[in-house]
């Protein structure tokens, strides 16, 4: 992964737009939720995709961090409701709901009104929604007995950083910092030409920090995995040939 350049990635990402754009645009019945979802996912994905990677080609490294993190929540969430994606669905259709309903009621106090009646109705029972750790555990566990190229993280045992679970810490976790402000968002700005003195840049200062940018690629080819399994496209074969001449392009 450190080897990996923005050209790396954006040679995926070209890719990866090319296979989304032969699928897309797509008539699909209203009635069906699940495909019009998993469809309106592929989607977003893609976008995410090509921003994070127009990102990285301009140097921004903490924004590059702070997509990286949204583009992993959208892969998690995907391919926990693609495990049994009639049950998930609805769970997930209920947390929509108690978002929107959030919004709806922090706005009453401000005179306010997001939701008619009728719409509040139409939302119906709303839920809280499951941690993304539990999510990602249920990858682990449901999606390397369907493709090889999840990995478990066991109970018991060594633990693997390259499941969904470790990937929590890695980017999730890690990527918290950015997304909420901490200090190392400042430190990005910062260089320290003398003894005692700091100056602030207009942009960030490139360094040896521990950002992969490219790990967009592999977030993107689990989520087509997943996607290849429920609706029999693009084809497992298709995603890691585009995949692992990138993440494997050195070995035999």
């Amino acid at each position: 992964m450190e080897d990996l350049t923005a050209r790396d990635l954006r040679a995926a990402t070209d890719q990866f737009a090319q296979l989304i754009q032969s699928r897309l645009p797509l008539e699909l019945n209203a009635a069906e939720p699940w495909p019009v979802l998993a469809h309106g996912v592929l989607a977003r994905a893609g976008s995410l995709l090509e921003s994070l990677t127009l990102l990285a080609e301009a140097e921004q490294e903490a924004d590059v961090q702070v997509l990286l993190r949204v583009l992993f929540e959208l892969a998690t969430i995907f391919c926990w409701i693609a495990i049994s994606p009639e049950e998930h669905l609805s769970r997930w259709a209920k947390w929509s709901a108690g978002r929107q309903l959030k919004v709806h009621n922090d706005a009453l106090q401000y005179g306010i009104e997001v939701l008619s009646p009728s719409e509040i109705n139409e939302l119906g029972e709303s839920e809280k929604p499951l941690d993304l750790v539990k999510m990602a555990l249920e990858i682990d566990e449901y999606w390397p007995n369907h493709s090889p190229a999840f990995r478990p993280h066991p109970d018991d045992g060594p633990k693997h950083i390259l499941t969904f679970r470790g990937f929590y810490t890695t980017i999730f976790r890690k990527s918290s910092t950015v997304v909420h402000s901490d200090l190392v968002v400042v430190d990005r700005f910062l260089s320290l030409p003398s003894p005692g003195a700091v100056e602030i840049h207009w942009r960030e200062v490139p360094g040896p920090r521990k950002d992969f940018p490219a790990l967009a690629i592999p977030f993107m080819g689990f989520l087509l995995i997943a996607f290849s399994k429920r609706f029999g496209w693009p084809g497992e074969e298709v995603v890691r040939g585009i995949t692992d001449a990138v993440l494997y392009r050195d070995a035999p």
